[in-house]
């Protein structure tokens, strides 16, 4: 891969998470750390950490830490609140290059960096902030870090990778130092360099891990006490195997794969056939290595994945935290299977059979959420030949359409011939084009995706934000706030509607309670229900409507909502009203 191309796509992806900073919060959890982040800002309340006024002890304050951070530097607003997670995503991708590099060569490195980058997992977490994108990127930063070590024996290694457990136990605790210790302990063993795990040097790192966590402790003990402390290093953790904790949401045994299948897109395919041809390989070397050589990957992806699928509670951004792993074993499985002449034209036309339904589903997002909004169709209309047009002319995929077609042809008729009898009368060469395509595959399928990604944070995304409307009443009662106390009637206050109006809105379920409140203050912004509408009419209560939306949870998208026609069967409608006596 040239250096043009290689920057090319990492710059594009660039611009798409770019995109993604600007797009606002979704709920449920993206919107509660963002509001717990401004909340920690304001109050300053940097130990002990609090939800809407409350006690809060789920995740580790790493991400409230750094959101508050950059509030202080760039104000409240969704790109300083991204920010921190976009430049750990960064660090991901350039640990995944670094790591790789040790043991591949740069085509291969530059490979598993793009792959990362332009994953669909990638692309979810630099919008929707999760806990795993810093663990994503301190953990692989700290797998790299210690790698290095291991094999040079330097200090600085040894420190910064002593930083980089650190911050994923900070990020979402100790999975944080199983996940780097299950990529390099059988790495270590297996390579026989073990003994630098009786180095004097360790117990360096050992104090500078349990001094980066001390305040978090000391804050976990001040609020919940030794609770608070066996919740953050056992409960949250290993109570989810052993059944201690609360959460369990009775996922299939197989979840975080089928998972992985489109997460991990478009690459998974190369990820599949990566990772089993490395455990055959070093099945067939009896788990043995040779110089220059890695088990880094395939364990900590594999150890990993079997201890998370043990957990009784699972969801899908759980496993992001060793995808750079796996961008290492789809880069060198891909490279692999160069040398595999009868199954590079299946391969190619299984992922040009990808790339094709991408574009379909474009097409049907495009209906769904746009309808034939002039300007998100000529972008859908032109960017996908372009694109198209600028991988054929630079490392692109297949010179010309026909060949696929003639190829898709071949396969067919020669299905058909084997099922009824007779002699196809096409050639083997036709499949010529899509195997010399394989080759040129890579930059092809970067570039596609690239374009889907940036079609749904351009346009796709935002027009499913328009059924989270309690962004927009939120803003529109902090642009107001001097007169009117804000309250939510008959509907529960969530967590963008706090964010996004900077203030956290008392929630009124009676008559009494509505009628006392708007005796003391004379006039009210509120969040409404239908209901709560219809009880302001039986009061014979004076109100303006200032916006009426409908609402969704647009974090758990369904048919009926994607379908135009049966959208609003699943829609609520909620009011934001200004009340005066």
């Amino acid at each position: 891969m040239s250096n043009r191309n290689f920057f090319t796509l990492l710059f594009l992806a660039l611009v798409v998470y770019i995109f993604n900073l600007a797009l606002d919060v979704m709920q449920v959890d993206a919107a509660q750390y963002a509001v717990m982040s401004r909340e920690m800002l304001t109050t300053h309340s940097f130990l002990k950490l609090h939800c809407l006024t409350g006690d809060y002890l789920d995740k580790p304050p790493l991400i409230f830490w750094l959101s508050s951070f950059s509030f202080a530097l760039f104000g409240i607003n969704n790109v300083a609140y991204k920010l921190p997670s976009l430049l750990f995503a960064l660090l991901a991708i350039f640990s995944t290059y670094q790591l790789a590099k040790m043991y591949y060569d740069e085509r291969t490195s530059r490979m598993a960096a793009i792959m990362l980058a332009t994953s669909q997992a990638m692309f979810l977490i630099t919008n929707d902030v999760r806990t795993d994108t810093l663990l994503m990127g301190a953990v692989i930063f700290s797998i790299w870090q210690w790698a290095e070590f291991f094999e040079e024996g330097k200090t600085l290694n040894l420190l910064a990778g002593s930083l980089g457990i650190a911050l994923a136990l900070l990020a979402k605790g100790p999975i944080g130092l199983i996940a780097t210790g299950a990529a390099l302990f059988p790495h270590v063993v297996i390579k026989g360099t073990w003994k630098r795990l009786f180095d004097l040097r360790l117990l360096i790192a050992a104090l500078i891990i349990a001094a980066l966590l001390t305040p978090m402790c000391i804050g976990l003990y001040q609020q919940f006490g030794l609770k608070g402390l066996k919740f953050y290093f056992w409960t949250q953790s290993f109570g989810r195997i052993t059944g201690e904790s609360e959460w369990n949401n009775h996922p299939d045994t197989f979840f975080l794969l089928h998972t992985t299948a489109w997460a991990f897109l478009p690459w998974s395919l190369f990820l599949l056939l990566g990772w089993v041809g490395a455990i055959i390989d070093l099945v067939k070397k009896r788990f043995r290595i040779e110089t220059g050589e890695e088990v880094i990957s395939v364990s900590g992806f594999t150890l990993v994945l079997i201890m998370l699928m043990l957990s009784k509670y699972q969801l899908p951004h759980y496993i992001f935290v060793v995808y750079p792993l796996a961008a290492i074993m789809a880069a060198s499985g891909f490279l692999k299977l160069t040398a595999w002449p009868k199954a590079r034209p299946w391969l190619t036309a299984l992922q040009l059979s990808m790339l094709v339904g991408l574009v379909l589903a474009s097409m049907l997002l495009q209906y769904a959420l746009k309808g034939w909004d002039i300007i998100s169709v000529i972008c859908l209309m032109t960017l996908y030949p372009v694109a198209i047009w600028v991988a054929v002319k630079t490392e692109g995929g297949v010179k010309t359409f026909y060949n696929i077609t003639r190829y898709l042809s071949y396969r067919f008729h020669r299905f058909y011939h084997r099922l009824f009898g007779g002699k196809s009368e096409m050639q083997l060469t036709v499949a010529f084009g899509l195997d010399v395509a394989y080759k040129k595959l890579f930059f092809a399928s970067a570039l596609v995706f690239i374009t889907f990604n940036f079609l749904l944070s351009a346009f796709y995304f935002p027009a499913i934000l328009k059924y989270q409307p309690q962004n927009d009443f939120g803003r529109y009662v902090k642009a107001h706030n001097n007169e009117h106390d804000f309250v939510c009637y008959n509907i529960v206050s969530d967590f963008a509607l706090a964010y996004y109006a900077q203030q956290i809105p008392d929630m009124l379920w009676s008559k009494e309670d509505f009628k006392k409140r708007l005796d003391e203050k004379k006039g009210l912004w509120v969040y409404a229900s239908s209901s709560a509408v219809h009880s302001l009419d039986e009061m014979h209560l004076a109100y303006k409507v200032i916006e009426q939306r409908e609402a969704y949870p647009v974090s758990k998208l369904s048919l009926d909502f994607l379908n135009p026609a049966t959208r609003s069967s699943v829609c609520n409608k909620v009011y934001l009203l200004e009340v005066k006596l």
